[in-house]
């Protein structure tokens, strides 16, 4: 009786330090905005706190609503949820305005959105789902590797038609590790990576800018957006400038404010900031490691396993394409960049966790002073 127990309080510790971690990154986030977007004329450090806030309040509503939800009566509404907002994917090819020369943002009541998120959220589910379903057929290619991949595989393609290659590649690569981490024989990945491989070099060779992203991370020049990048992580030396007294942002950094808000922080706050922003995605990391491997129900560890992989993934990439070991691409940091849609999904990625964490301790409590177990 006293191993469940201890499981329990394990549960709530490793949960407290992981929310710590997201309240510090979204703290920083906040700052962040107000020295970036605030530093402009046209919006002034008021506007900006106003809208950072505003993102952060619907987060936290979707952080407290998925906290809430009960995962096992949604399981049945999983599938139908994901296949329409792949369905969405797609339909920005068709529907949305292009903004450089890409199909990404759907126009809703005023807001723009980007889908993606919405779908890279549900696959996630979906992919807890399948996997659970499948139990220890999971390492047959018919009940394990087809129906995950396949569903991450269709999304994928949704994602090259807009054209958002960063995107697709990573949606693959998150399904594919958590399919591994549940089961999944790595030698059925083998023809689907070169078969990705291919289809990235075939359709990096139709389109320039892909070609150029490629040269340019091979021979990274100053005057390019991660050389700049580089060049403001560089400047911040060992405490930075001091924040708010950054130049970088006032335009010789492309998408300061999301993409590359991390070579803003290091030359304001310098290595000691950049190194307490690796911190916490470190913690969140080893957090979600560590319940995965206490969590007993199948459908909640590979919940867990799936979001933790997906905010630490991101992030990965994010600080690998502003220090310059990964090729330009568009992806926000979690929980710092402004962006809504990002901040909205990864806080609700951070409330199931929670939720999965919670219901797994309160099922293996009920089991240990069940009767039967007496």
């Amino acid at each position: 009786m006293a191993q469940p127990l201890a499981i329990d309080r394990r549960h709530l510790r490793e949960l407290d330090w992981m929310m710590l971690a997201v309240v510090g990154l979204c703290c920083l986030g906040l700052v962040m905005a107000v020295s970036v977007t605030g530093a402009q004329e046209r919006v002034g450090p008021l506007l900006a706190m106003k809208s950072q806030g505003s993102k952060l309040l619907c987060g936290l509503i979707a952080f407290l609503a998925c906290g809430l939800l009960p995962l096992a009566r949604l399981r049945p509404f999983l599938l139908p949820a994901f296949a329409l907002a792949a369905l969405l994917c797609y339909a920005t090819r068709f529907v949305a305005l292009p903004v450089n020369h890409a199909w990404r943002w759907l126009q809703v009541a005023g807001y723009s959105f980007q889908p993606v998120e919405l779908a890279r959220f549900l696959l996630v589910l979906v992919t807890a789902d399948l996997l659970a379903r499948a139990g220890p057929a999971v390492r047959t290619l018919r009940r394990g590797f087809l129906p995950v991949m396949g569903c991450a595989g269709v999304l994928a393609g949704g994602l090259i038609l807009q054209p958002d290659h960063g995107n697709a590649l990573l949606v693959l690569a998150l399904t594919a590790c958590t399919a591994l981490v549940a089961g999944v024989r790595f030698v059925h990945f083998l023809p689907l990576a070169l078969l990705a491989l291919l289809a990235v070099l075939w359709k990096g060779s139709r389109h320039q800018y892909v070609m150029d992203r490629l040269t340019n991370f091979l021979a990274i020049e100053p005057g390019t957006q991660v050389g700049q990048g580089m060049v403001a992580l560089a400047s911040g030396g060992l405490t930075g400038r001091g924040l708010g007294q950054g130049w970088m942002k006032m335009g010789f950094v492309a998408e300061a404010q999301n993409d590359f808000v991390f070579a803003v922080i290091g030359e304001e706050l310098g290595y000691i900031g950049s190194l307490l922003v690796l911190s916490l995605y470190t913690i969140i990391g080893v957090v979600g490691c560590r319940l995965v491997c206490t969590i007993r129900e199948p459908f909640l560890r590979y919940l867990v396993c799936g979001y933790s992989l997906m905010i630490c993934m991101q992030a990965a990439v994010n600080l690998m394409v502003v220090s310059g070991w990964a090729p330009a691409k568009g992806i926000d940091l979690p929980f710092v960049s402004t962006g809504g849609s990002s901040m909205l999904f990864c806080l609700a990625a951070i409330g199931l966790v929670g939720n999965a964490a919670r219901a797994d301790r309160s099922a293996n409590s009920a089991a240990s002073f069940s009767p039967g177990r007496v």
